[in-house]
């Protein structure tokens, strides 16, 4: 039954599926770098139970971030930072 089938039906019921399941990686594997960029809330790694009250974090090598609301910064350590 399934021998006298032309390739041109595999095609036909296959095709959108693959083109589906390639798509939804492709959308995946974009929208992932979005998800993967740093954000200046998460630049602490320690949990919230290690982090100092009213200390700021320490910036050790220059750090480009973006603000949640989208605005891209970046923060230099003081040794870095131009004089004003």
């Amino acid at each position: 039954m399934l021998e006298n089938l032309p390739l041109s039906a595999y095609a036909i019921c296959y095709g959108p599926l693959a083109f589906v399941i390639i798509g939804f990686i492709v959308f995946a594997a974009i929208t992932d770098a979005n998800a993967r960029r740093p954000y200046l809330r998460r630049l602490d790694l320690r949990p919230e139970s290690e982090r100092p009250q009213d200390d700021p974090i320490p910036v050790e090598r220059p750090i480009r971030a973006e603000t949640p609301a989208g605005a891209k910064v970046t923060l230099l350590p003081p040794e870095q930072a131009p004089s004003s």
